[in-house]
């Protein structure tokens, strides 16, 4: 009789179930932020293909189309405030994506607040750090100031976190004056971009509601009497058949208009929530991370600060043009004018 081989299955591991997995894969941190990252690229995509085909779109189709019946120089200025949008658009889009809001690690000694004035003007005698019993005596820390805000370290950007600034494990750096991490610009809002940030909300929701409206009149207009059927505008389903030619009206221009009224009504509505959200936090002096965190912020500066600290002088211009050049911002992201940290100011509210 041959030789029989013997198999030691003790101690094997069982195989691992399908939900196992995919529980495994949800807890995985690396994993989740390799998705975030991913949904981020693509919302950038959606971005370069929205602005140039909807301000093509405008221009060849329409304009001419629905405002036919007024002349020439309305319709050209009607060109000129589309083309002005979506100006605005790009560039508080590109502002927003390329001002770095970050804090580098610095090869200097660090920045504490109260440090400096500490070095300048040294008291008159040292206190020794034992008492009688030979202990140590805690001295008061370099870093507290009167507006209660206590300077942490971060032990992954290996720097000292001014006020108000917070660690993004997704940018992977302390943003100053961390606001939230945005994924329709795939970075952090915070100190240096808010401005621009808020603008581009402001323009997204002109342009996306006003916009969807505008396309979808065309659509009513020019396509549906001769459209196959309701399905058409389904994105997916008009992309089929302008691809294979089964509806000979659904043109490209047509099937991108389809697709450009989703878009834009879901661009424009993003815009409305956040813009008005923005608005309402800037006026109290707060970020979305304070608010969210539950941090008792107490601010006493008046409205028009706290747009000024965020927007700088002559804020609403901001709206028209970018005003960064002219007018910079009030403070400097680091050390916060009438903003204190009062474990009360929560009660206080509510009792209000």
């Amino acid at each position: 009789m041959a030789d029989e081989v013997v198999l030691d299955i003790g101690g094997r591991e069982e195989p691992q179930t399908l939900m196992g997995k995919i529980r495994e894969r949800y807890n995985d941190p690396e994993a989740d932020k390799r998705h975030k990252v991913s949904a981020q690229r693509w919302v950038r995509y959606l971005m370069v293909f929205q602005t140039p085909t909807q301000l093509f779109m405008f221009h060849y189709y329409i304009i001419p189309c629905l405002f036919e019946d007024y002349d020439d120089w309305t319709r050209y200025y009607l060109k000129v405030f589309v083309t002005y949008l979506a100006i605005q658009g790009v560039v508080n889009y590109l502002c927003t994506v390329f001002y770095d809001t970050s804090i580098s690690p610095s090869k200097d000694r660090p920045d504490l607040p109260g440090l400096t004035d500490w070095w300048n003007n040294p008291p008159d005698h040292f206190v020794s750090l034992h008492n009688q019993n030979g202990s140590v005596v805690l001295m008061e820390s370099p870093d507290a100031d009167e507006s209660g805000f206590e300077t942490k370290y971060c032990e992954i950007c290996k720097i000292y976190q001014p006020p108000r600034t917070h660690h993004c494990k997704l940018c992977d750096a302390c943003i100053l004056k961390r606001d939230h991490h945005c994924y329709m610009v795939g970075n952090c809002i915070g100190f240096k971009n808010q401005r621009y940030f808020v603008v581009l909300t402001f323009y997204a929701m002109i342009i996306g509601l006003i916009g969807g409206y505008f396309q979808y009149k065309y659509l009513q207009i020019f396509y549906y009497p001769v459209s196959y059927a309701w399905t058409d505008f389904i994105p997916p389903v008009a992309l089929y058949r302008w691809l294979f030619g089964r509806v000979d009206a659904m043109t490209l221009h047509i099937c991108v208009m389809i697709i450009h009224v989703y878009l834009e009504f879901l661009f424009g509505f993003i815009g409305f929530i956040y813009f008005n959200s923005q608005m309402t936090i800037i006026s109290k002096g707060k970020t979305m991370h304070e608010l969210a965190k539950f941090i008792p912020i107490r601010n006493v500066n008046n409205i028009n600060r706290n747009f000024r600290s965020v927007f700088g002088d002559f804020w609403a211009l901001n709206f028209f043009f970018p005003m960064q050049a002219l007018f910079r911002q009030r403070d400097d992201g680091k050390t916060w004018e009438g903003i204190k940290l009062d474990h009360n100011a929560n009660l206080q509210e509510k009792t209000n």
